[in-house]
């Protein structure tokens, strides 16, 4: 039973943790009542390696299946955190330790490094110290390793350093668990069901649930930004937004110092920035007529942006087109929703109040009947959608009044690292929005395009500042990279730095080692080590108590004779590992003296 609950006891710190980081209640359930099921049933199933694999096989496919079929995005790492843990869970019932019992120490904690990627709860960093607990009893013999007084030092300072060992490990393999597996397990899972994220096109002809996507694709530092433009559109047939072909952009203008540094996840062939901005650094860059900004490259990773002083061109008759069958119904709707208003400003600002205080935002876009238009069923019927139709019917309708507008594609900018300060940005913040060409608030005589946001308070988009457990993994990591490209980058004072070190450390041992040398050391070796002592009072509690001539061999006989064969087996295991060729630790000789030892 001891042996049983020591086994599980990981699993049941790791299902702890799957509670807090918003699993949903039926996976800890389940898998708590496994753990407990493979303590309270004395059998082990005795299985080939084929059958092994073949329940394993099985176990990890319960999660695929579930996450596949849900219609809710599971959090960051959750995903990947089930299966290792429904993996761990049927191994309980092994007999055998396929791979060794390390690797069911490797799943638990593996499961827990999953669920630290997304996880915002505060119980987190207990429950990876419970972690550390419980492995360190399941490695260290067991709860008598805890109970004896003159180990309780040394067991409280494993205990700090097994956790202080796991949270580096934690730290530094987070973002690249989530890179190389997180990902592909949710690719796995979830199947071809849509995903938010940042598309050069929009077409408003896709009905159907859209999962958001917590992956991170931007990092920020420097002046803050918001509405980062990516693809800028301005035809628009009723369903599919295209960007026609014009001449070149003007002559950017000159930029100024409020400078934003963009890491970029993976290479890009977009260059994300403000409307009105230019790219500066080293970065080859190029605009289109409408503003969007592209690579000269082939794909990059790093650029900035600053604000600059370069004048919008001006609108084109395309600006102000719309498809002739809807025409007629948007012109009535745009005339009813900006009655009163006085100039081309205040008839877009109306048009945006409209469409955020009587629609609603949801990802799950219900189908349009065939034959109907996608737009005037979103406008005039079902009254719901994602950003890319509110920003469809506010450019629609702005141009039903003759007001020039545009689609843009791209990010919002709602997310700060709470500790590194830096700005984040995820997939699931693209967004979508209108940009008009109205009077400028300030110079009534002058005009210029601005951007206008018709979507309602999006749960995607709500502005925060994240200090969870993952994003102190993310500023370490982001640290640690930051720390290693300027090591890379000046090598002429990193190599002398480390070279320093490496001389300081080898001084430093060969001090020890004349220490050591010069100390005269006297080690009582017939002292028998403290878990022998402890094992002679337990004998003695049970009767059999050993004369100080008595031999090992003789007290095992002793025994032996009395009934007692597994303490006889632990005596004998002991004296070998004692007294024979190999050198072994005070831990190993605790485990000889286990009565089910091996």
């Amino acid at each position: 039973m001891t042996r049983r609950l020591l086994a599980a006891l990981p699993l049941g710190c790791a299902t702890l943790l799957l509670a807090a980081a918003g699993a949903p209640f039926y996976w800890p359930l389940g898998l708590a009542v496994v753990a407990l099921g493979s303590v309270l049933v004395p059998w082990r199933a005795s299985l080939t390696t084929f059958g092994a694999l073949l329940w394993m096989v099985a176990s990890a496919a319960v999660p695929v299946l579930w996450v596949r079929n849900t219609t809710t995005e599971p959090a960051p790492g959750l995903s990947a955190a089930i299966f290792f843990s429904s993996i761990a869970a049927v191994r309980l019932f092994f007999q055998g330790a396929l791979f060794g019992r390390s690797f069911d120490r490797a799943l638990v904690i593996f499961a827990c490094v999953a669920e630290g990627i997304g996880v915002r709860s505060a119980a987190y960093p207990y429950g990876v110290v419970a972690l550390a607990a419980s492995v360190l009893v399941d490695l260290g013999g067991g709860l008598e390793a805890l109970r004896s007084w003159a180990r309780i030092p040394r067991a409280a300072t494993s205990v700090v350093v097994l956790g202080a060992l796991l949270a580096t490990f934690a730290s530094l393999s987070l973002p690249v668990l989530d890179r190389a597996t997180n990902r592909r397990f949710q690719a796995l899972f979830a199947g071809r069901m849509a995903r938010t994220s940042f598309t050069p096109h929009v077409r408003l002809d896709q009905s159907g649930f859209i999962r958001t996507n917590e992956d991170i694709v931007l990092r920020m530092h420097g002046a803050d930004a918001d509405y980062l433009r990516g693809a800028v559109f301005d035809y628009f047939d009723g369903t599919y937004w295209s960007t026609s072909t014009r001449g070149p952009a003007g002559p950017p203008g000159a930029a100024t110092s409020a400078r934003t540094e963009v890491e970029s996840v993976e290479a890009t062939q977009w260059l994300f920035a403000p409307r009105a901005s230019r790219i500066v650094g080293d970065t080859g860059w190029q605009a289109d007529a409408l503003g969007a900004l592209r690579p000269v490259a082939s794909g990059v990773k790093h650029w900035a942006f600053a604000p600059s002083t370069h004048e919008d061109d001006a609108p084109t008759e395309l600006d102000r087109s719309v498809p002739a069958a809807l025409a007629p119904k948007l012109i009535a709707l745009a005339l009813e929703w900006t009655v009163g208003a006085s100039d081309d400003r205040a008839r877009a600002q109306a048009l945006v109040r409209h469409l955020h205080e009587d629609f609603v935002y949801t990802l799950d876009r219900p189908a349009t009947p065939r034959g109907h238009s996608v737009l005037l069923d979103f406008l005039l019927v079902h009254r719901e959608g994602h950003c890319e139709f509110f920003a469809s019917a506010f450019v629609a309708l702005a141009r039903a009044l003759g007001i020039p507008a545009r689609l843009v594609a791209g990010y919002r900018v709602v997310e700060h690292n709470g500790f590194g300060g830096y700005a984040v940005v995820r997939a699931k913040h693209a967004h979508a929005w209108g940009e008009a060409y109205v009077p400028v608030a300030s110079d009534p005589t002058r005009s210029a395009f601005e951007v206008f946001d018709p979507t309602p308070a999006a749960p995607t988009l709500a502005e925060s500042s994240d200090r969870s457990v993952a994003a102190f993994f993310d500023y370490l990591w982001t640290s640690l990279v930051a720390f290693y490209d300027a090591a890379a980058a000046t090598p002429e004072r990193t190599v002398p730095v480390l070279g320093g070190a490496a001389l300081v450390a080898l001084a430093v041992r060969a001090l020890r080692n004349r220490r050591r040398r010069g100390r005269k050391v006297e080690d009582d070796v017939d002292a028998p080590p403290g878990a022998f002592v402890q094992f002679e009072a337990r004998l003695a509690k049970e009767g059999f108590v050993r004369d100080g001539a008595e031999t090992l061999e003789s007290l095992a006989e002793r025994l032996e004779l009395g009934g007692r064969e597994p303490l006889s087996r632990a005596i004998r295991r002991y004296a070998r590992a004692r007294y024979g060729v190999r050198e072994v630790s005070e831990l190993d000789l605790a485990r000889a003296l286990e009565p089910g030892g091996e």
